[in-house]
């Protein structure tokens, strides 16, 4: 009788064990759908906590059913590196085990418009173009994508550090290796030429404009070249 009873005992605590560790597995592999936490480390034009979220816990289900005891973290982050869209990101546990994803986009800096438009960032990484009215970025006209937009992007980035060109810069050409500028209140063409003497080109543009502004004389101007030492060339066509 007391080797029955040890017996019922013995049966009872490996139903229990069986059921808590089931139990335990099932709140593992639903925790994807319930706790994923979304951070941004800058102000998000292209993706919001929602939209990251069903992106995640999509790839997370699909892992759930490969892996079916855990998920590679490193594979989902490998996936949402991939999104043009991000510079960034790190998926990671937290304390309590919810998972968490830290996503860095991509800031566009201009835009570059070829057979098709896209924006490109500061390192002249592109990625897909769609109108946002709360920014208003410079357009790089070309032809194709050329190995040189990485110059162009560093180009762009330094010449919308100044108080002038961050304002009027509206348009990018490259033409016979020079780079064109259009400007949004001045009518004539700015020939830049290369991206080097930069400080020098920038100072001799804002005297020309002031001139431009004050004097009637200089109307009538429909291209000017900075690219000669000590001297602006203007010219009409």
């Amino acid at each position: 009788m007391k080797n029955y009873k040890s017996l019922i005992f013995l049966s009872l605590m490996s139903l229990f064990l069986v059921g808590s560790f089931w139990f335990s597995h099932e709140k593992n592999s639903q925790r994807t759908n319930d706790e994923i936490a979304i951070y941004f480390t800058d102000s998000q034009l292209f993706f919001d906590p929602s939209s990251v979220n069903k992106l995640l816990t999509l790839n997370a289900n699909e892992q759930s059913n490969e892996l079916k005891e855990s998920l590679d973290l490193n594979m989902l982050e490998t996936q949402l590196n991939r999104i043009p869209e991000v510079k960034k990101a790190e998926v990671f546990r937290l304390p309590k085990g919810a998972l968490a994803v830290e996503i860095t986009e991509r800031k566009p800096q201009f835009i570059v418009d070829t057979y098709q438009r896209y924006y490109s960032d500061a390192s002249g990484a592109i990625f897909t173009f769609r109108s946002i009215d709360s920014i208003a970025l410079p357009v790089f006209k070309t032809e194709s994508l050329e190995s040189t937009l990485p110059t162009t992007a560093d180009l762009i980035v330094k010449l919308r550090k100044d108080a002038l060109l961050e304002s009027e810069l509206e348009t990018l050409y490259l033409e016979n290796h020079e780079y064109i500028l259009d400007l949004r209140s001045f009518p004539f063409q700015v020939v830049l030429g290369d991206s080097t003497q930069l400080k020098n080109k920038l100072e001799k543009l804002k005297i020309f404009c002031a001139f431009q502004t004050s004097q009637d004389s200089l109307i009538g101007y429909d291209k000017i070249n900075l690219s000669y030492k000590n001297q602006v060339v203007a010219t009409t066509l």
